[in-house]
């Protein structure tokens, strides 16, 4: 993308509420991969020109100024060893500037989730002539409107920009389903945890909105990970990353860093074969946790489960008993081996 392409994308992906021209800077800052030009102001008089130019673009203003986003990194924190992050108390008091509004069967086709939608002023023949050019330059339309000033991509550029150049341009989403859409894409490289959304964002019931997503699923429009944050507490709290297809990136989790420690273990066994205990005393958790990873390997037929009677595996071993200590058990041990 040029970078008066990746100025467009950007107004877009903040979708119907519109960008704020302090935002859309900072937005260009975190931009991955990196901005091509360094943002100063020429550059910003020179983007605020191509914004005046583009016919998919609106100018409205708010009744109210609209604070900055604040960004963060929530893969900043996570524990190369483990996959977990550790959770950061700046999500807890940062100000969501978005707040969820649904905009429900507008009559012009209009889709998407926006607070001020009915209040906001269209100021576009305020600051764009009929031929497209400037009324005023970015200093004035800054002094004169603030962080009231927001820029609005169109319905088709919006939807193009979510949906990806892959998927079907015809594709009907219901306002629920295209705002879930919205907010994941707005949310770019950092994805949306389903947790946070049906608590937090949209505050709905998670089975609802399990089944907003299952028709984005459905068209492969989103992407899903499993993610686990480790709270103030020490406890682990376990979601759903969810990411727009084009910000899909594999990274790797718990249990997938722990189904390696499984494999490595087993490589460097006699036969690839390891007990039970063994394997669980090795990676040191909880048995919860354990027979999780064993059931995804098994389920992924990257281990094979068998039963070998006790004297072969440990001809040293006394009789068993469960664990309570008073009946005896079976003369075989469970095992693992690596397929």
């Amino acid at each position: 993308m040029d970078p008066l392409s990746i100025a467009e994308d950007e107004v877009a992906l903040e979708g119907l509420d519109g960008i704020t021209i302090p935002t859309l800077w900072i937005r260009l800052e975190d931009r991955q991969p990196k901005f091509p030009l360094k943002i100063d102001d020429c550059t910003k008089e020179l983007i605020w020109k191509s914004l005046i130019h583009n016919t998919d673009l609106k100018f409205y203003q708010l009744p109210q100024e609209r604070e900055d986003v604040e960004l963060y990194d929530r893969f900043k924190d996570i524990d190369p060893e483990t996959g977990i992050e550790a959770a950061q108390e700046f999500f807890d008091t940062r100000k969501d500037v978005y707040p969820i509004h649904i905009i429900l069967e507008n009559k012009d086709g209009i889709q998407g989730s926006c607070a001020f939608f009915k209040q906001r002023t269209d100021i576009t023949k305020q600051v764009r002539s009929k031929s497209l050019t400037p009324l005023v330059n970015l200093q004035e339309a800054l002094e004169r409107y603030g962080r009231k000033l927001v820029v609005v991509a169109s319905q088709m550029l919006r939807f193009r920009t979510l949906i990806g150049i892959e998927s079907d341009p015809d594709l009907k989403l219901s306002d629920d389903s295209y705002c879930l859409l919205e907010r994941v894409g707005r949310a770019r490289w950092q994805g949306e945890l389903q947790r946070d959304l049906h608590v937090s964002s949209f505050k709905i019931d998670a089975r609802k909105l399990h089944y907003l997503r299952k028709s984005l699923v459905k068209h492969g429009l989103i992407t899903m990970q499993s993610h686990a944050t480790r709270i103030k507490t020490g406890q682990q709290q376990h979601s759903i990353l969810l990411l727009l297809k084009r910000f899909h990136v594999n990274r790797r989790t718990k249990y997938d860093i722990l189904m390696e420690h499984v494999s490595n273990i087993l490589q460097q066994l006699p036969d690839q074969l390891a007990t039970f205990m063994t394997l669980r005393n090795q990676l040191n958790v909880n048995e919860g946790t354990f027979k999780r990873v064993l059931q995804y390997m098994r389920n992924a037929k990257l281990v094979e489960f068998r039963q070998y009677p006790l004297e072969e595996l440990d001809p040293s071993a006394g009789p068993c008993t469960n664990k309570n200590g008073s009946l005896p058990l079976k003369h075989n041990m469970m095992a693992y081996v690596l397929k």
